[in-house]
């Protein structure tokens, strides 16, 4: 199916209102025109993936500037639901770096929902991205009535465009998966949903000196948002708890190892060893 997906860069009016109308459909709410073409005219660009020149998907990228540093930063990136987990945003995310490279960029950055797997998945195992920043209710409430309590917690994740050794990056992580140790064992609540073991809890105040980690995060959690919002809140709490406590001790993500359901984990490692 990937072979048959163009992916171009976007910037005729007609084509950015295309790619508003696709994003009211998939988001309920589409940027202004106006926005699109600042992003455009000062160091962002807009990407379209089409199939037989049908848009299924868009990625809104522009020039971002924080602490001393100059990035690139993807702002969204969209599929439409007959195309989704078929690797069209990893294609998108493809010539995303290779256009940033050209237009000089360094670094890409971008924000994800800790607790979602799948973007936890593309950012860190696909993407080869790495994450060292968490920020807490990023949105306030979201407009979901199952999601309205749940703070829109967010980790930073940064992904460095001139480094293409994958093969180091992989060699890597697989030597660090072999040897490193739970963090913080789960269990299941009455109604077999996963859930950190209430019996073993995260101690913050410890020093941690291991060089890997693994942190467990649920298969689905809209799952869990849904049928026990008060769990969700739980997850939400104690994994801020855990992001905040270990990247303060100099501990990044790298990688999401996808187990078997309902549970899959994070790989926290020492930063030094990756040299980010």
């Amino acid at each position: 199916m990937l072979e048959s997906v163009e992916i171009k860069q976007v910037e005729a009016l007609e084509e950015l209102e295309q790619i508003r109308q696709l994003e009211q459909a998939i988001c309920q709410a589409a940027t202004p025109i106006y926005q699109l073409t600042a992003y455009i005219q000062n160091g962002g660009f807009i990407l379209g993936a089409y199939v037989d020149n049908q848009l299924i998907g868009f990625n809104y990228s522009y020039a971002g500037f924080a602490d001393g540093d100059y990035y690139l930063y993807s702002h969204l990136t969209a599929v439409t639901r007959d195309y989704r987990e078929q690797g069209v945003a990893e294609l998108l995310k493809l010539y995303q770096k290779n256009l940033a490279r050209a237009y000089g960029y360094k670094k890409c950055k971008w924000i994800i929902d800790p607790l979602e797997a799948s973007h936890g998945h593309g950012s860190f195992t696909k993407l080869r991205g790495y994450a060292a920043t968490y920020k807490t209710d990023v949105y306030g409430p979201l407009l979901e009535s199952y999601n309205s309590k749940i703070p829109s917690d967010r980790l930073v994740v940064e992904r460095l465009l001139n480094d293409d050794d994958s093969a180091r990056w992989d060699a890597q992580i697989e030597e660090l998966l072999d040897e490193a140790h739970e963090l913080i064992p789960w269990t299941y609540t009455v109604d077999g949903l996963p859930m950190l073991d209430k019996q073993a809890p995260f101690d913050a105040t410890l020093n941690y000196y291991k060089d890997a980690y693994l942190v467990p995060i649920p298969h689905y959690f809209s799952k869990i948002k849904v049928e026990n919002p008060s769990l969700a809140e739980d997850w939400r709490y104690k994994t801020r708890t855990i992001c905040e406590a270990m990247f303060k001790q100099g501990y990044v993500i790298v990688h999401l190892t996808k187990g078997q359901e309902p549970m899959h984990h994070y790989l926290f490692v020492k930063k030094a060893l990756f040299a980010l």
